[in-house]
């Protein structure tokens, strides 16, 4: 075989020119494709930030609203919640007050004997407490009995919110309390001459002794008697008068001598007895005694 080897044909030269010109117009042409990729890729990416943010900005201001209205929502039910509290407690204190008013209404409807009893027991403490309290502010004199055959003396006390209200009335228990000191005394002087008598059941001389005996009384009080101590201390709001009245025997005894000689039914009886001797005795002991002591007063001045 002489010549077996194909030969391929070689380009031409403008053949070649060609194929280069083909060539760069499709570089050229993927250039253009791909920048104008790469501008509509960077005009989506910005359109696509700025969704972004309005998106963002519409969910941030979507949010504050929400937050807002919550708010609101939370204070009207602050202030629901704060109503309701106070018409609560409204109606308790109503419901309160009408139940005190009812159990004041059954108190005084039915009675409490314990309550009774409470307040007896506490007017008997109350009372105790009193007496405690006068016996230890009593002056030392008020409690001491000086009666003896020379004088006769009785205490008393009174107290009131008015200082002389108290003293009147202590000295008005005092006259009193003397008043049946000297009746008793009397009354005893009486009843002795009468069974001293020839006839002690002489209804003529008993009642004429009754007689002299009430109007003696009445004579030795209007004439005699002195207060002889005084002494007023506070006793809380009140006054506290002290008072003690004096009445010598040796009057006393005057007096009913004086009363029984000038009777003419008691001078006939009574003036023979030996108990009236020895009242005529004891008032003249009784004279010589003060003539004594005004004759030693009179040396020792």
């Amino acid at each position: 075989m002489a010549n077996c080897t194909y030969k391929f044909a070689t380009p031409s030269n403008n053949y070649t020119w060609g194929f280069k010109m083909f060539q760069a117009k499709r570089w050229a042409l993927t250039g253009v494709v791909i920048s104008l990729t790469a501008g509509c890729a960077s005009q989506i990416k910005s359109e696509v930030d700025a969704a972004t943010q309005a998106l963002q900005s519409t969910h941030a201001t979507h949010a504050a609203q929400v937050s807002q209205s919550l708010q609101t929502v939370q204070a009207a039910q602050a202030a629901q919640s704060a109503q309701a509290q106070k018409a609560l407690d409204d109606l308790n204190q109503q419901v309160k007050s009408q139940s005190d008013v009812l159990k004041a209404a059954l108190a005084k409807a039915v009675p409490d004997h314990g309550a009774a009893q409470r307040l007896e027991a506490a007017k008997e403490a109350e009372k105790r407490k009193m007496v405690e309290v006068n016996i230890s502010n009593a002056p030392e004199w008020f409690l001491r009995d000086e009666t003896g055959p020379d004088a006769i003396y009785v205490t008393a006390t009174e107290g009131s919110v008015d200082m002389q209200l108290s003293i009147d009335m202590a000295m008005l228990s005092a006259k009193r309390l003397l008043t049946n000191s000297l009746g008793e005394v009397i009354s005893s002087r009486m009843t002795e001459f009468a069974s001293q008598t020839t006839s002690g059941d002489d209804l003529i001389l008993n009642k004429e002794i009754e007689r002299v005996t009430k109007s003696m009384i009445a004579e030795v009080m209007l004439n005699g008697y002195t207060r002889d101590r005084i002494q007023v201390i506070p006793n809380g709001k009140e006054y506290q008068t002290y008072v003690r009245l004096r009445y010598p025997t040796d009057e006393l005894k005057k007096v009913l001598a004086k009363e029984i000689k000038k009777n003419n039914i008691m001078a006939a009886k009574v003036r023979k007895t030996k108990a009236f001797e020895e009242l005529e005795k004891e008032i003249e002991a009784a004279r010589e005694q003060k003539a004594a002591n005004q004759a030693g007063n009179g040396e020792s001045k």
